[in-house]
């Protein structure tokens, strides 16, 4: 039998995705197209292509196809919300299986997805395309403050502003790139998360899970984090009832990860924020192999290369996932080997020397925690431990 490949968007360090490892013995081997500062991991591979500025490196997309008319693909893989979309075009190109462009645009795109959603039984903020202050001001005189703009295509909370009155707007519009753009209302409520995976066309784990602190918590050099939710709690099902519709209204591929983002009222009421085809991010993916013994990226590969197994039913434990953003200034220690005991996992992105300017989005950040805890409450217990342990652990020289 003659050698296959799977081209992969590979936006992870090769200790998250070992993807020569999860192939092992099946005959399919990797081909990996990753950032500059991924690639020493992977370059034990035949296959390793590596790009500067990775996002918009549009080589990354001419390599890829080179690649894939050179060699017989099974698929595409990409896990990264970066490249989603890039994964759709090029499986259009070549006529592969799996997700194409215009799903990945649905998945992507905050207005297209919630367009997709009107008339499902889902609710929804108010919402439109941003092309001017004109519109911006339009929005506010119909809704009323306060309003969020954020980037119609961007993951991480990565450019969202809330803006709370006139003077904020003001503000917001003497500074404000043009570009696409969403409005929207805004909406006071508890975030939650659906994170799950779709095989075969149907979905083989769901869960919910519960943001600790909030989205925009890196803002305030504060840590982000989100721990599991029990199967007794009161929202567990209607979340993941939610979630359900939402996959249903939507163009879903075969075999898909998602992570959908919720919000639970004041008022009692879930409401829809957003959804992606990929993976969680942060600590999500960590904690889902801690709590469900479950990595998804290794059994969502594994059914992109037909190569699908069951999941059957999962055993579960409480945990919780910490991320804690960089400050403003140079990080001249950091700690590590004498975590609290709850601690199961760790992940550091940088190191002593490196100078940060706090944090730029909710997925990018200094060190990462996989949470245990006898209960989901002992988990937010500990999240907050272990993060009030690194601040008083970690040394700074601080820029003003």
């Amino acid at each position: 039998m003659s050698k296959q490949y799977i081209l992969i968007f590979a936006k992870t360090t090769y200790a998250k995705t070992p993807y020569d490892q999860w192939l092992a013995g099946t005959g399919i081997e990797p081909i990996i197209l990753t950032p500059e500062e991924y690639a020493s991991g992977y370059r034990h591979l035949p296959q390793v292509h590596a790009f500067a500025n990775y996002d918009h490196n549009q080589l990354v997309e001419k390599t890829a196809l080179r690649l894939g008319r050179r060699y017989p693909l099974v698929g595409v893989f990409a896990r990264a919300e970066a490249d989603v979309i890039r994964a759709g075009q090029l499986r259009d190109a070549l006529d592969l299986p799996g997700q194409r462009t215009a799903s990945a645009l649905a998945y992507r795109n905050k207005v297209i997805m919630k367009d997709h959603l009107r008339g499902s039984g889902v609710l929804l903020p108010d919402y439109r395309p941003l092309d001017s202050a004109y519109t911006a001001i339009q929005f506010v005189e119909a809704h009323g403050f306060p309003v969020v703009i954020k980037p119609q295509a961007e993951s991480g909370s990565f450019g969202t502003h809330i803006i709370h009155d006139e003077r904020e707007l003001d503000s917001y519009l003497a500074n404000a790139q043009r570009g696409n753009l969403e409005i929207e209302t805004f909406v006071d409520g508890q975030m939650y998360h659906v994170d799950g995976l779709i095989i075969g066309g149907k979905i083989a784990f769901i869960h919910p899970f519960k943001y600790v602190n909030d989205c925009l918590s890196y803002r305030k050099n504060e840590f982000a984090g989100t721990r599991t939710l029990s199967s007794t709690d009161p929202l567990y099902q209607p979340l993941i009832d939610t979630a359900r519709k939402v996959l249903g209204a939507l163009p879903s591929p075969s075999n898909m990860a998602f992570h959908c983002e919720l919000w639970h009222t004041k008022t009692g009421e879930i409401v829809f924020c957003e959804i992606a085809s990929r993976t969680g991010g942060g600590m999500i993916s960590s904690n889902i192999v801690y709590s469900f013994d479950l990595n998804i990226d290794k059994e969502w590969l594994l059914a992109e290369c037909g190569l699908a197994q069951p999941l059957g039913p999962r055993a579960y434990r409480p945990g919780g996932g910490v991320v804690i953003p960089p400050l403003n200034g140079v990080l001249e220690h950091l700690p590590r080997g004498n975590e609290p005991e709850y601690v199961r996992e760790v992940v550091f992105t940088s190191s002593e020397g490196q100078r940060f300017h706090g944090g730029v989005k909710s997925g990018l950040f200094l060190a990462g925690y996989v949470i245990a805890g006898d209960s989901e409450e002992e988990v937010s217990t500990n999240m907050f431990g272990v993060a009030d342990w690194f601040a008083k652990s970690a040394k700074w020289q601080l820029s003003t």
